[in-house]
């Protein structure tokens, strides 16, 4: 495994801030990785959107914007790791030793470009995720931001699972997708463009199983708590 040290260009904002309040500067990190076609994605953030885009080449294009106090940025890293075709990305990796009382988190923006074929992993806590063009497997959790899933040029519907407690999902599938849809909400309710027919319907708790096209294929599985899901094509 080898751990890659990023570029950075350090701009500080000249905002109006209160006296009691700390200076927030931010740094913008660019790289480029190589992990081939079919390579895996892991990406964790805590604040901040997140935007990934397939793409035909074989590399992954990441630029991150990290926003915070001149100390935290010194004291959380946001560190990229690679093994093989393997990408991990973490944006708030503490240095080891460091402690502070307050506010310890860098809100960290992503937009990242991947090879078609790259596995997802993806967990952030607020922040919207919106990921399009890539046709492997996806697996996208916030807890307070909308998620955006464009797989509609797939060859074929992919493996998805997506999450969020009060945010949207909203997924964009092939027009002839076949394959299965399980949505697990509390008070969300489901839309879909495209036929399906339920299997299960769980009554005051959204708790469904449906079918898209012919049902054969795999499955896309969706959770909210209060948010709604749409699917489009």
């Amino acid at each position: 495994m080898r751990i890659l040290t990023a570029s950075v260009l350090l701009v500080t904002l000249a905002i109006p801030v209160p006296a009691a309040a700390q200076w927030k500067e931010t740094e913008t990190i660019d790289r480029t990785v190589y992990i081939g076609q079919n390579g895996r994605l892991k990406l964790n953030n805590f604040s901040g959107d997140i935007r990934i885009v397939g793409t035909s080449g074989n590399d992954v294009v990441i630029r991150a914007v990290r926003r915070a106090t001149r100390q935290r940025l010194d004291n959380i890293r946001l560190e990229i790791e690679v093994s093989g075709t393997n990408l991990s990305i973490e944006s708030n990796r503490r240095v080891p030793g460091w402690r502070e009382q307050n506010d310890n988190v860098v809100e960290t923006s992503f937009d990242i470009q991947v090879p078609h074929g790259t596995e997802l992993d993806i967990h952030s806590f607020s922040g919207k995720v919106d990921i399009r063009g890539v046709t492997g497997q996806i697996q996208a959790e916030t807890f307070s931001g909308d998620i955006e899933l464009d797989v509609a040029a797939a060859p074929q519907l992919p493996a998805v699972t997506a999450g969020t407690f009060s945010g949207d999902i909203r997924a964009r599938v092939p027009a002839h997708a076949s394959g299965r849809v399980r949505f697990d909400s509390f008070s969300g309710s489901i839309r879909s463009d495209l036929p399906i027919s339920m299997t299960k319907f769980g009554g005051r708790r959204a708790d469904i199983d449906a079918e898209i096209g012919t049902g054969q294929g795999p499955t896309i599985r969706f959770k909210t708590f209060s948010g709604d899901l749409r699917i489009v094509k």
